[in-house]
């Protein structure tokens, strides 16, 4: 029998089929994409990645906060209670361990003593959290070796492809001391490294431990989920930065995976997370992330104390712009390295066209007597392992980056943390200085900021209870802006940096309650200044100026050299407005995806999906 449908014929069992399918898809949710309480779970037989994560009820909040004369916890007690075993014992006393760190002594135990209990922890940046759970994760494997012995039991997930990197090398210096640790692999996922390789790994070695990017994993979830089906925990490390936006999304939909892939029920998977800045407000963001009914929060850090480590010497130089303050950063790296000649110091940049310019202008300036390397996300991850392992091996050098190296990379003996410009967010500044004074080292750590940038020290202040008391004020000499000035020239780097540097500052100044107009008149007015003429200006687009939300801003346009835009073609056009076209095209490979775009094109034919190109690696949404 047939239903007639206009001109077609539509056999009726079809139909009677289709209505049948309808039903059954909509019957078990409720109008949110939801399930209803009580209702049948077929985990498998969903889509492995719903748009909207399923909704878990705010676990007990268990605060065990800041003691101050706490009773020590050793790793012979932790051994005498049960707690480790000989292998883990023997391990960490063979790397040279003389105690363990206040993070490690509160959250081993608690870790290993209750394991229905997902777990919150919070301590100082150089403190030693990766430890914290990696004496937990293989005293774990070691109990539970017999079960299950050939898969996946722990998944760390960190956000940047060098902090994951890193890890993975602290747990092969952990299974280096011990021949039963040594029997388990482990496997970094992360972007920028060959997909295929990768797969093969997870296939062939069958890892207990993953250590993975967000973007990476997900990608390896799509097709090859099976090897994810006995996970018992997973570990945020950086989790404060795991939880921001565009990042949160994509951990609630690996944990929901992996709660539904998992044989042993929904909720068997416990959760740790691990950040120097976090507070009880993290369970709301994490809600669909943690499945136990009960969280323990861990705290080291008084609440009376400022959470910067107490090692740093902080100061503040204030500068009249941008370029005093590259003139004052300047004077202050050379200073340091005719008075240390085994000066080893970072750099943090806002951003990627200024870490370029900044690194380009050190080199031709201190030549070869101090090594400077350029650190950020456009670089291959060949290229920024190399430098990871380079710099931790050098005993002098400058490492001209951006926030990509904020979080949990330790570098070796940094004996200073330099800042050109304010970081996006209060906390960036508590993980951007904590890259000296590691492991109970002194360090010192240097803003170089403009007189428009000042509301920032009242606000970390206020925010993060931070104090810089010692603040100088600076401003370059005429012969010191001249000798700059010969060793720049008019290029489009140079404009670059700067209009990076606009659109950075537009786009975070409003935080701090910075002055528009003010600031970016001084980013304006420093083009000139760096190349000693004042009359010079920054030479911008309209069309980029709209792209800035600057098209009708007056004062700000008078500090530019406005151009035409490039989507008019005029006879009359110069060769210079040509150029400042090309230029405000290439501005916006700002954001790593456009050059991932253009790439695409031709070597990807899922480019405009959430995809990438698995045989070269690339994974632009977490390439910072």
């Amino acid at each position: 029998m047939f239903l007639r449908c206009g001109s077609a014929k539509i056999p009726l069992q079809l139909c009677a089929r289709t209505r049948s399918l309808f039903i059954t898809s909509v019957r078990f949710y409720n109008g949110r994409g939801g399930r209803y309480e009580g209702e049948r779970k077929s985990p498998r037989s969903r889509s492995r990645f719903s748009d909207t994560p399923v909704s878990l009820k705010k676990a007990k909040l268990i605060q065990i906060p800041f003691e101050e004369n706490a009773a020590e916890v050793t790793l012979d007690e932790l051994k005498d209670e049960g707690l480790i075993g000989k292998d883990v014992h023997e391990s960490i006393t063979r790397l040279g361990f003389e105690g363990l760190t206040p993070v490690q002594q509160k959250s081993i135990g608690p870790i290993l003593k209750n394991e229905q209990q997902d777990v919150i922890a919070r301590a100082k940046t150089g403190t030693g959290k990766t430890f914290a759970f990696l004496i937990p994760m293989f005293q774990h494997l070691i109990n539970t070796r017999m079960e299950n012995p050939f898969a996946v039991k722990y998944v760390i997930v960190a956000p940047t492809r060098d902090l994951a990197l890193q890890i993975q090398t602290e747990t092969q210096r952990v299974q280096s001391m011990n021949p039963t640790l040594k029997k388990f692999n482990s496997l970094t996922l992360v972007g920028g490294t060959n997909f295929g390789t990768s797969i093969n790994n997870l296939v062939r070695r069958r890892p207990q431990i993953i250590i993975a990017t967000p973007g990476r994993l997900l990608d390896v979830l799509r097709d090859y989920n099976k090897y994810f089906t006995h996970i018992d925990v997973k570990v945020l490390d950086e989790a404060d930065r795991l939880l921001e936006i565009g990042f949160q999304q994509d951990l609630e939909r690996i944990s929901e995976t992996f709660n539904k892939l998992n044989d042993n029920s929904e909720d068997h998977i416990r959760t740790l997370l691990f950040s120097a800045t976090l507070d009880t407000k993290v369970q709301d963001l994490s809600a669909n992330i943690m499945g136990k009914s009960e969280c323990l929060f861990l705290d080291t850090v008084d609440k009376n104390e400022p959470q910067a480590h107490e090692k740093i010497a902080q100061s503040v130089v204030i500068t009249p712009n941008l370029a005093h303050s590259i003139h004052a950063m300047v004077d202050h790296i050379k200073r340091e390295v005719q008075s240390n000649p085994s000066y080893k110091a970072i750099l943090f940049t806002p951003t990627i066209k200024l870490t370029s310019f900044i690194s380009e202008t050190l080199h031709s300036l201190l030549g070869r007597s101090l090594p400077i390397l350029e650190f950020h996300g456009k670089k291959t991850q060949m290229a920024r392992t190399k430098m990871v392992h380079r710099f931790k091996r050098d005993h002098s050098g400058i490492l001209v980056c951006t926030d990509v190296a904020a979080r949990g990379l330790d570098f070796p003996d940094v004996g200073e943390v330099l800042q050109l410009g304010v970081p996006p967010q209060t906390p960036q500044y508590i993980h951007r200085i904590g890259r000296t004074a590691r492991a109970g080292k002194e360090g010192k750590a240097t803003l170089f900021i403009c007189e428009s940038e000042t509301p920032f020290l009242q606000y970390l202040a206020k925010k993060e209870r931070i104090n810089i008391e010692d603040q100088t004020e600076f401003k370059a000499s005429e012969e010191s802006i001249e000798e700059l000035a010969k060793k720049l020239y008019d290029d489009e780097k140079l404009v670059d940096a700067f209009i990076s540097a606009i659109a950075y500052y537009r786009a975070n100044g409003r935080v701090f309650g910075f002055n528009d107009n003010r600031i970016l008149s001084q980013i304006a007015e420093s083009y000139g200044t760096l190349l000693n003429d004042r009359d010079r200006k920054i030479p911008v687009s309209a069309n980029l100026l709209e792209k800035l939300g600057l098209s009708r801003n007056r004062v700000v346009q008078d500090m530019l050299n406005v151009q035409g835009s490039y989507r008019k073609h005029h006879n009359e056009d110069t060769m210079q407005a040509k150029n400042d076209r090309s230029r405000d095209k290439r501005w916006y490979d700002e954001a790593p995806f456009q050059n991932f775009v253009k790439r695409g094109k031709t070597k990807n034919q899922n480019f405009t999906k959430k995809s990438y190109n698995k045989t070269r690696g690339d994974n632009p949404r977490f390439d910072e």
